[in-house]
């Protein structure tokens, strides 16, 4: 989705260090496990408290410089996950990008940062939290982790053009901005949006998103650089002698103590494998999990809690007994629209093809910053039903929708959640599907632009599960996302599909096009259509909800303070506590709970 060159600061903290025996002599008060958005940030912000020391395990390296794309699929960026085969998806097993390093999958991401709605935050709070997990409590540490630039020029009209103080940051460590570089397709693009019923939203950050948005890159206009958590908060914790940083090291397990005076255990270190060693680190206060929506529940699971059953059968004695550990896994899924445009229409492409431009563009980024290599794919459009179908349509879909929850025999954790999904259907407010443009081929041929249209789902009916399947700490788990077994969410991404295909037949983006090349010209009706979305749809890299903030006896996982039931001190901080899921993309959301968790009291182990 971007193009943006990925670079840091040449000076590495004098807090990190990659000496596992060095790092483990240590005593610390919170050990965080996991330097991504939620990571980095709770471990800077609770050390900014001279009186006690952090530690913070990252199984990466510190510092990535490459462009975006070439860094995925790469095993030093990118713990590489696959799924298993997924019967909804057309048998296939699908890989699940996620960072590997100091920053997390915010250094490998497609940089786009944007909220969700108002509605969709305040749904938290009838999973029975309370502590501000709603719109109102979340939107001031969205802005303690931001800093927007106001004042751009040369935007186009569906940017923003004021900056509100009541929603924005401007001094947090994570640089948002738009682009300073737009392609040939991008203003035809907005307008053929326009004219098909879509509105322009130029302050989506106020807690409507619905409508065509211009969104924000986590990119620092001044240097034309990603702006993600390693850099973003390395000013902070650079300066934090009391923070250290261990790199290069995998935690492979919490280490519990039984209470002898409660029902209840206490985290009193990590056990983490570095340089073909095992070693092990304690702690005073709080272990902090920070490790993502797939790791998170592994390493639940390795300690000893989680679905007694599944523990047994690896051979793990179950400590603490929660059933839903790495259950409800949620994410969004997307098909692809590509079309082949007319010789001399200038999209990132030009970077691929045209090495005159590619060499100026190259010189432009060397001398102040700006052009091509500094911008990012930016059209996105959140789509509530009612906004882009036909009450036939709808309908159809609201029956199917209902059809399949009604028949659940799901956990009462899911039913909620299936419970304000149908409100959400019914009102017609909250968004349904998203459609993002890029002008680039996903599908390249030689010599030629494009663009791409993709068409996904961001309330699915479908659930997934993480859950280790041996004993082996270093072994990945097994991801069963699944994906699509719920018709109604295929049956929305073929809806958006066929409305993106609209878009491309209206001016002025029609006179741009040369031929469709994805879907096939071939596939005529919806039952071609449904099987091409199988064969072909992507995740958006959203894993969220796998260690649910809720009630217990709801099913979820950790209370409001994050904190794991049967346990005193052990808290999760990271996509996985999100407990119905958000249409967005998540990184401004994980950066916000890592700012709360920071703000939380304290725990001490007795």
């Amino acid at each position: 989705m971007a193009s943006c060159r990925i670079t840091s600061s040449p000076r590495c903290p004098t807090t990190v260090t990659s000496d596992p025996e060095a790092f483990a002599a240590q005593d610390y008060d919170y050990l965080i496990v996991g330097a991504g958005a939620g990571g980095i940030t709770v471990a800077t912000r609770l050390a900014e408290d001279g009186r006690v020391k952090v530690g913070l395990i990252e199984a990466g390296a510190l510092h990535l410089e490459a462009n975006v794309g070439q860094a995925l699929g790469n095993p030093l960026y990118d713990w590489g996950f696959v799924t298993i085969p997924q019967p909804g998806a057309g048998g296939r097993s699908v890989t699940l990008p996620r960072g590997k390093m100091v920053g997390g999958s915010t250094g490998i991401n497609n940089m786009a940062w944007t909220r969700a709605s108002k509605d969709e935050y305040d749904s938290w709070e009838q999973f029975g939290p309370g502590n501000g997990w709603n719109w109102r409590g979340i939107v001031p540490f969205m802005k303690r982790s931001t800093k927007v630039f106001p004042n751009q020029t040369g935007l186009p009209v569906v940017s923003s053009e004021s900056f509100s103080p009541r929603y924005e940051g401007f001094s947090g460590p994570v640089m948002a901005s738009f682009n300073s570089w737009y392609s040939d397709v991008f203003s035809p693009y907005v307008e053929a949006v326009n004219s098909s019923g879509i509105p322009l939203n130029v302050n989506s950050d106020d807690g409507s998103t619905t409508g065509l948005i211009n969104c924000r890159g986590d990119v620092d206009h001044n240097t034309g650089t990603r702006s993600y958590a390693a850099p973003a908060y390395h000013r902070i914790y650079n300066a934090l002698p009391n923070f250290h940083i261990l790199v290069n090291a995998q935690v492979t397990r919490v280490i519990l103590e039984r209470l002898a005076d409660l029902d209840s255990y206490a985290a009193v270190g990590v056990e983490f494998f570095s340089s073909n060693n095992s070693y092990t680190a304690t702690v005073r206060k709080e272990v902090i999990l920070s490790a993502g929506a797939i790791q998170t529940p592994q390493l639940l699971e390795l300690s000893g809690i989680g679905n007694s059953s599944i523990l047994r059968s690896v051979g793990i004695k179950p400590l603490i007994t929660l059933p839903e550990v790495g259950e409800n896994m949620q994410d969004h899924l997307f098909a692809l629209a590509q079309y082949q445009l007319k010789p001399g229409i200038l999209t990132f492409d030009a970077l691929r093809i045209n090495m005159t431009i590619a060499s100026q563009q190259s010189a432009i980024y060397s001398q102040n910053r700006s052009g091509m290599l500094s911008g990012t794919d930016s059209a996105v459009a959140f789509l509530p039903l009612d906004l882009y179908l036909q009450s036939g349509p709808i309908n159809s879909l609201k029956k199917k929708f209902n059809s399949i929850w009604a028949k659940s025999s799901s956990s009462k954790l899911t039913r909620t959640q299936y419970e304000i999904q149908s409100k959400w259907l019914e009102q017609g407010i909250v968004p349904q599907a998203e459609i993002a443009m890029w002008s680039r081929g996903v599908t390249p041929l030689a010599n030629e632009s494009y663009i791409s249209i993709l068409s996904g789902v961001l309330h699915p009916l479908s659930r997934g599960s993480v859950h280790i399947h041996s004993n082996d700490p270093l072994a990945p788990p097994t991801i069963d996302p699944g994906w699509l077994t719920a018709d109604f969410d295929i049956l929305v991404i073929l809806e958006t599909l066929k409305f993106v295909m609209n878009i491309a037949t209206l001016e002025p983006l029609s006179s741009l096009i040369d031929s469709l090349v994805l879907p096939p010209a071939s596939l005529k009706n919806d039952t071609a259509l449904i099987q091409y979305i199988r064969e072909t749809v992507t995740s958006a890299s959203h894993p969220m909800g796998t260690v649910a903030m809720a009630p217990q006896l709801m099913g979820g996982v950790v209370d409001n303070s994050l904190i794991v039931y049967g346990t005193t001190n052990l808290r999760v901080c990271d996509a996985s506590i999100i407990p119905n899921g958000i249409g967005t993309h998540i990184q401004s959301t994980i950066y916000a709970i890592g700012e709360k968790v920071g703000q939380l009291t304290p725990c001490s182990v007795g």
